[in-house]
């Protein structure tokens, strides 16, 4: 895991105690952070579950509607208290994943080949200004941010029929408009980004806009992973929802790997934009209410394959390792670090008792 000190980004990390002291960064405080889940009644059928020993052999096993289901704790006192310095480093990986989706377009949650074919304007402008903030100088700071305060507040403006869409987790109504999930998955990693900024920079103005921005962020990204439940239990279109999206498929398999990166970014972005909420509200509060969980895939290799047939050689020659975030801890029996990708780790950071995360990374698997 990077230090909060590594990169042009973890800035943000250090202006915000520099800034504002809070008294709730000493290293050895526990927070109440209901982030781990343990509801079994919402855990995906064992069919479906994919564990370092069995491949990946059903072709509907990341769009299969059990696998759409977000979880929550059954017994919230129950949970693992999370440190300070867990989540503050954790604040820094998010950080170094959006640094290097500017120096090198791509991050563990913003695949590769998701804008090779088309990157829409509210993310070229997203792009930019995190550029321009990660390249800001003490002279510009303040220009900067107000162009990151502007920009998110022109990007809310712009989705005004969105926003008032802002209801409850079950109140969607699944109208026309969420079918477009490609467009719904851009306007979030757009929000995400003036986020990250804003939540941790410690600009006192700039906290204020972005707090005020979390709840619309959140409820998009809740409102994107039930649109895409949807969406993709229509077995027979889902190759619709990739018109407009990634390159024309030309072959089944392209056109399976495609659907993989569609929904594998789902839900990544789901899980880092929740987790931005419950980790600032967490820091600032000491405690922070469960955002629920859902299915991902943590085998190492899938991310980063460039091809479809590489992508297939791995899912049928190994696994994929695509578990609920609450389940993820069976991989200290099944698997070795280097068989879990960096999102997986960084998941398992947020999510495991950190001795025996530890004690798995030290022996090499297995405890």
């Amino acid at each position: 895991m990077p230090r909060t000190e590594d990169g042009l980004l973890a800035e943000i990390a250090g202006n915000a105690s520099s800034r504002t002291p809070n008294p709730f960064f000493a290293d050895d405080l526990m927070l109440d952070l209901a982030f781990p889940l343990t509801d079994s009644d919402f855990a995906a059928p064992s069919s479906l579950v994919q564990t370092p020993g069995t491949p990946a052999i059903r072709a509907d096993w990341f769009l299969a509607p059990e696998t759409w289901r977000i979880s929550y704790a059954a017994d919230p006192s129950a949970l693992m208290p999370i440190g300070t310095a867990t989540i503050k480093r954790y604040v820094a990986v998010l950080q170094s994943w959006f640094e290097r989706w500017v120096t090198t377009g791509s991050n563990p949650f913003i695949h590769p080949c998701l804008y090779s074919a088309n990157s829409p304007t509210c993310v070229q402008v997203a792009y930019a200004t995190l550029a321009s903030y990660i390249h800001r100088t003490p002279a510009n700071t303040d220009t900067v941010l107000q162009i990151v305060e502007d920009r998110s507040n022109d990007l809310l403006r712009e989705s005004g029929p969105m926003l008032d869409r802002v209801v409850a987790e079950e109140g969607f109504d699944g109208g026309e408009q969420d079918a477009d999930l490609f467009a719904q998955l851009t306007r979030l990693h757009a929000l995400m980004v003036y986020q990250i900024i804003g939540l941790f920079d410690g600009d006192i103005r700039s906290r204020h806009v972005a707090e005020g921005h979390m709840a619309v962020q959140d409820s998009w990204a809740r409102k994107l992973f039930h649109s895409a439940a949807k969406a993709f239990s229509n077995t027979h279109a889902v190759a619709t929802h990739l018109v407009g999206c990634l390159p024309t498929p030309s072959t089944s398999s392209q056109q399976q790997w495609y659907l993989w990166i569609l929904s594998e970014s789902i839900r990544r972005a789901w899980l880092v934009a929740l987790s931005l909420s419950t980790v600032f509200s967490a820091l600032q509060q000491r405690w922070s209410a469960c955002p629920g969980g859902v299915m991902y895939t943590n085998r190492s290799g899938l991310w980063n394959a460039a091809t479809a047939t590489e992508w297939e050689k791995q899912c049928s020659g190994k696994n994929a390792a695509f578990l609920q975030r609450f389940g993820c801890a069976r991989l200290f029996d099944d698997a070795e670090p280097a068989d879990i990708d960096e999102f997986g780790q960084a998941m398992l950071d947020m999510s495991c008792n950190g001795e025996s995360l530890e004690k798995w990374r030290d022996t090499g698997g297995g405890l």
